[in-house]
């Protein structure tokens, strides 16, 4: 496949070559413009110098939008420009290349610093951008340029010992320039690139007022001070338009604080122009030194406030927008933000928070307030926990109900927060979230209730497998009451009567209803239907209670017991129905798994011990053929069984009534064959078993 090369037609070179000669060339009329208003404002003096330059600044900003590879054409195509003003007031051409190379200097040091050190997209658009467009275009730039161009003058009046002088004069122009013109022209370029100045920010008439105002302040207190200067009044007269610099400067940031300097500074000139100023005061060298100085001294602060400010005013707006984000986060997660202030008692939260509270929008909250909303049997509770949070600086997290004070329904809400101290390490907040898992603490309920129910139905499966079993256990002490009930009747007809015997016969009659008592106590205990009860238990007993009820079923498949209980085993919490029917279902699974395996070798290995982590475990091993890789990935799920007639969910139902107690249920084929069962679950501290 080839590729055709297209080449532009002489049209379009030119087109491309006007679209880059446009920016140059708008910087070459508007550095001309910029010169003729210096030497204009330059006749208060001299025809040379002027309190301020203003084509430095359009060579600066047309530095600035352009980039580096166009620069050498932008300063090549103000340079006519640059000659034809200063041939116009008479500057010869050593003097005007020198005074250009100044210029140069100037914007292009300015330039390349901004460019490389600037942060933040807008201009002044932080405070240390601010400063550093201070230092760079007020201080150093200016006063480097200003080595240079000190020898314009030098070399215009043969004044080689006035060089210090020189270079005074020009840096205070190029710096006066920078504060008074520059950012109001970077500020409105930035406008335009953004391309918002037809929505303003800040309303228009409040503008105008201002500006007029700062007009006829100004006007006057400068004409009155050009009639005052032996008065002591004239310092505080001078600094009468303060307030209104002040006033843009708050109110509009730094393109107000730009505008009013340059609307000051250009009210200054105009009246040192047009007759007396209160800056005319000796020789002209003098009073443009002066007025530098005041434009120098109140813009520099001015605009360093405006940068503050407008820098604040944009962090509150990140902050409110972040909140606000924050808040449609929340709400859509269900979750509301709060804070508590413990000096002033104030509580704070979100409107979703006030809704799931129950409190109206417009209450004012306090701490106290939202404590006794807090249900009384819950609240101890949870203050303790956030104490114990705080004082170990960690996350507090907790559930606990509420009763809304508005309706009196009770809802129930998890709490995570953390707390913060002051310098002190005192309390002195506690920020946080509420989540209200009502509806899961409904699931949660109903959930335990449907196992609970699913569970006793799988115990009376399970004595309905066993009912054989049972009904053999229950026959031997009852053939045998009968039997001894039958001797003893003969005993006792005998002449004479043989009591001694019939006692005995009496005696085993009560031995052997006692037998069939415990079976039928047994069988009741597990075929309960009641709530679960977690009390101290004993491992080793629900082993042998479980091992009782199975003796018959164990028998007759010929499967023998071993037993290895470790004495003084640490008691648990737990309910013993439910724990007794997890060895059930497992010693059933060992059995079954057995059934392929000759009698023999028919060996159950059951034992209890205790682990490192102050766990207590009980371990059930068979002689099976253990577990497929499939099967053992897949063993606790629901309605996975390998029997011919199983549901499959034993091992899932015993899996769960373990996560309940806080342990685990794992099964893994044995070093030796077969498959072995464990149970772990978590021990009573400083309680352990007496037998």
């Amino acid at each position: 496949m080839s590729i055709a090369l297209v080449t532009p037609t002489p049209l379009r070179r030119m087109i491309d070559t006007g679209r880059e000669l446009h920016a140059p060339l708008i910087a070459a009329f508007a550095y001309y413009l910029g010169a003729q208003a210096a030497f204009v404002v330059g006749t208060l003096s001299d025809k040379i110098f002027a309190p301020f330059w203003p084509p430095n600044i359009v060579l600066l900003c047309a530095l600035l939008l352009s980039p580096y590879r166009r620069w050498w054409l932008v300063i090549l195509a103000v340079f006519p420009a640059h000659v034809v003003a200063e041939i116009g007031v008479g500057m010869h051409a050593p003097q005007l290349m020198v005074a250009f190379a100044s210029n140069v200097m100037v914007a292009t040091v300015s330039a390349a610093a901004l460019r490389r050190w600037r942060r933040e997209p807008r201009w002044f658009g932080s405070l240390r951008d601010t400063c550093l467009y201070l230092a760079v275009t007020t201080l150093a730039s200016p006063a480097l340029s200003a080595v240079v161009g000190a020898f314009v003058p030098a070399m215009s009046t043969g004044s080689a010992g006035r060089f210090w002088s020189f270079w005074a004069q020009w840096y205070l122009s190029n710096a006066v320039g920078s504060v008074a013109l520059g950012p109001v022209a970077l500020v409105l370029l930035d406008e335009v690139r953004r391309r918002r100045l037809q929505r303003p920010r800040r309303p228009a008439v409040e503008a105008a007022v201002l500006a007029a105002s700062l007009i006829i302040v100004c006007s006057v207190v400068f004409e009155a001070g050009s009639v005052m200067n032996s008065s002591s009044f004239l310092p505080a007269i001078i600094y009468l338009p303060l307030p209104f610099v002040l006033w843009a400067a708050v109110r509009f940031g730094v393109k107000g604080a730009s505008g009013a300097v340059l609307l000051l500074s250009v009210i200054l000139v105009w009246r040192a122009l047009n007759g007396p100023s209160v800056f005319l005061a000796g020789d002209p060298g003098t009073s443009v030194l002066a007025l530098q100085v005041f434009i120098l001294g109140l813009a520099i602060p001015v605009l360093l406030l405006a940068a503050s400010i407008d820098e604040a005013r944009r962090a509150e707006k990140l902050a409110r927008e972040s909140e606000e984000r924050m808040a449609i986060a929340a709400i859509s997660a269900d979750v509301c933000l709060w804070h508590i202030d413990y000096y002033s008692n104030r509580f704070w939260v979100t409107d979703h928070g006030r809704d799931i509270l129950g409190f109206p929008p417009g209450e004012i909250l306090t701490r106290h307030a939202v404590m006794n909303a807090i249900h009384p049997d819950d609240r101890q509770q949870a203050v303790e926990t956030m104490r114990a949070a705080a004082a170990e600086k960690r996350l507090a997290d907790c559930e606990f109900r509420i009763v809304r004070p508005d309706n009196g329904e009770i809802r129930w809400l998890r709490c995570r927060a953390r707390a913060h101290g002051d310098y002190r390490g005192a309390l002195a907040e506690i920020s946080g979230t509420f989540a209200d898992i009502t509806e899961r603490r409904s699931a949660e309920t109903e959930l335990a209730q449907q196992r609970s129910e699913l569970a006793h139905l799988m115990r009376v499966s399970m004595l309905g497998e066993l009912s054989a079993s049972i009904a053999h256990e229950l026959t031997q002490p009852l053939s045998a009451i009968l039997s001894n009930a039958e001797a003893a009747k003969v005993l006792m007809t005998q002449k004479p009567p043989n009591l001694a015997e019939a006692v005995e016969a009496l005696d085993d009659i009560i031995g052997e209803d006692n037998r069939a008592g415990e079976v039928i106590h047994r069988l009741r205990g597990l075929l309960r239907k009641s709530e679960v009860k977690f009390e101290p238990t004993d491992v080793n007993d629900i082993v042998n209670a479980t091992l009782r009820v199975l003796h018959t079923e164990l028998t007759t498949r010929d499967i023998s017991v071993s037993t290895s209980l470790t004495a003084n085993v640490p008691l648990v919490s737990g309910d013993a129905v439910q724990l007794q029917q997890v060895l059930l279902n497992l010693l059933l699974n060992a059995a079954d798994a057995m059934n392929e395996v000759v009698p023999p070798r028919r060996i159950i290995e059951i034992g209890t011990r205790r682990t490192n982590t102050q766990d207590v475990q009980i371990i059930i091993s068979d002689c099976g053929a253990g577990l497929t890789p499939d099967h053992r990935e897949r063993v606790f799920q629901p309605f996975f069984t390998t029997k011919a007639r199983g549901l499959g969910l034993g091992l899932s139902l015993c899996s769960a009534i373990a996560k309940l107690h806080g342990g685990s249920l794992t099964l893994e084929n044995g070093t030796s064959g077969g498959a072995t069962a464990t149970l772990t679950l978590p021990a009573l501290p400083q309680l352990q078993a007496t037998g």
